[in-house]
């Protein structure tokens, strides 16, 4: 149970404190498992913030245990054991009471803004249940007090951003632009969702969930650690430092296998420098030099014994018999300043072996399809013609935390294509900074106020209609006529696309096949 003093949500605050914070300005939240990406609409994506979404108790200067949120957990200067509790688990929040706590932090230190006299715009998971749709609309409401508020999924704000920064950098006319249709990929920290967007609106039933993202991947990896080298199950956020310095998705993971299996791990082996807390705060990945020795000066055979090559007859061709060793001459040791000795954690084939559950989850058990056929079974749904079909194949993009792997997009695509017909033109893109493409979106809505308010509802319409939103939200339809704040599609509608347009642009798209044309019996 958290201190009294981590309980201040209706504190009372100085008026000189509050005069000091901003208002009339729209904020843009994405609520992540992992962290939150936030910014004022009014001061670009570039002034966008990345803060753990967790809390942290730790002691200060003092000797005192006190609590921190947010950016202040990135801040603390001890991060081994460090205990995190998070607000959202499985993807969805399911302590309110925390997650009010890190939002009131972010939205007073790290954007300085009072939300009372602002506006929001929110991201919200797919299939979120009723009593947490209700518990994101008490909190905006009732606890932040915000003017008024919209919600909308990551999906859609990714597409959106896509769309806008794509419109600069493809032609005018190019047909993913234009349709406003797609497919987005959003591997995250608690799942990965594959969300069809056809005319700039979700389809229902074409969103497919694989329950399996980054907080998975960093549990498998310190399983993996555990068991061979140092006992890490208590080392989250060091491990979770370890996935994203020193993971990569492998072309075909049997070949790097291969690669393992060479002296030393070969090319594969890297090493990452431990924090003590004392000299090494933060832990980096270490760099051999190019003559093969250590930034410490040693060598790499140092720690290696004669015979250290493996016997594939497990000695069954009985003892070898001891090489006369051979007289070296002593080499003068230069003398070196002091360097405390570290710990060192080295990773060979886990590198490459954790995100590839991403595409065989079957690895580690889960009994699941991979990533590129959850995007095959999300545009399989009978609400999908085959125009809108291939409409959603020529744009799939990929966003989230997962998706920032080295070789991920590349690894991807060629599992995709294999599983889509030869008819349907493939294109796989990544938006540029994956963890902050759906609060970039976000920032696009609210910066086109026609849009934001006729999607929004204030705070008055809210207390107003509160027991009819519930009601809504316990429905569980997609979009129910009462007005509950949620953007289920677009404000501009894209133009009428001819099929004669599609069938042009996946012939110009699709790789040219040789079909062996057999002519009729007569």
């Amino acid at each position: 149970m958290p201190p009294k003093s981590a309980k201040t949500p209706d504190r009372a605050r100085s008026a000189g404190e509050t005069s000091t914070l901003r208002g009339d300005v729209t904020v843009a939240v994405d609520i992540g498992g992992g962290s939150l990406k936030l910014c004022v609409a009014e001061d670009g994506v570039s002034s966008a913030r990345v803060v753990p979404n967790a809390a942290a108790r730790v002691k200060n200067v003092d000797g005192r245990m006190v609590m921190l949120y947010g950016a202040r957990v990135g801040e603390a200067r001890d991060v081994n054991g460090l205990a995190l509790r998070r607000p959202v688990d499985r993807g969805f929040v399911v302590n309110w009471e925390l997650q009010r706590e890190i939002l009131d932090d972010a939205f007073r230190n790290d954007l300085r803004v009072d939300p009372k006299r602002c506006d929001v715009i929110v991201t919200e998971p797919p299939f979120a249940l009723p009593k947490t749709r209700e518990g994101l609309d008490a909190m905006l409401f009732e606890h932040f007090g915000f003017r008024r508020a919209a919600t909308t999924s990551s999906a859609l704000a990714t597409k959106r951003f896509a769309d806008r920064v794509d419109a600069y950098k493809r032609d005018a006319d190019d047909l993913s632009v234009i349709s406003r249709s797609a497919v987005v990929v959003d591997c995250g920290f608690s799942f990965a969702h594959a969300t069809a967007i056809v005319s700039g609106r979700e389809m229902a039933r074409g969103i497919r969930r694989l329950n399996l993202g980054g907080k998975a991947l960093t549990n498998y990896l310190k399983e993996l650690v555990s068991f061979r080298q140092w006992n890490m199950m208590d080392e989250s956020v060091v491990i979770e430092d370890v996935k994203e310095k020193m993971c990569y998705v492998a072309d075909d993971a049997l070949v790097e296998l291969e690669k393992c299996k060479a002296r030393r791990g070969g090319t594969v082996r890297k090493e990452y420098v431990l924090p003590d807390g004392i000299h090494i705060l933060r832990g980096y990945v270490r760099e051999d030099d190019g003559d093969g020795k250590k930034p410490d000066g040693s060598d790499e055979d140092d720690d290696e014994d004669e015979d250290d090559e493996d016997d594939d007859d497990f000695g069954a061709r009985g003892p070898k018999k001891r090489k006369p060793k051979k007289k070296l001459s002593k080499k003068v040791k230069t003398p070196r300043a002091y360097q405390p000795d570290h710990q060192f954690l080295t990773l060979v084939n886990e590198r490459f072996m954790v995100p590839e559950t991403l595409f065989h989850p079957s690895d580690i058990g889960a009994r699941q399809c991979g990533v590129p056929e959850l995007v095959a079974q999300a545009l399989e749904t009978k609400e999908l013609g085959d125009e809108q079909r291939a409409l959603c194949y020529m744009d799939v993009i990929l966003t989230g935390g997962c998706a920032s792997f080295p070789n991920f997009v590349e690894r991807f695509e060629r599992e995709l294509r294999p599983l889509v017909s030869e008819t349907y033109a493939v294109r796989v893109r990544r938006v540029e900074d994956p963890i902050t493409a759906a609060c970039a979106g976000c920032v696009d809505i609210a910066m086109d106020r026609p849009c934001f308010e006729a999607c929004s509802i204030t705070k008055e319409e809210y207390l107003a209609n509160k027991a009819k939103i519930q009601e809504a939200h316990a429905s569980l339809d997609f979009a129910p006529e009462t007005r509950t704040g949620r953007l289920r599609e677009y404000a501009a509608q894209p133009s009428d696309v001819s099929t004669e347009h599609i069938d042009s642009e996946c012939a110009r798209l699709t790789p040219s096949l040789e079909k062996e044309v057999i002519p009729a019996e007569i």
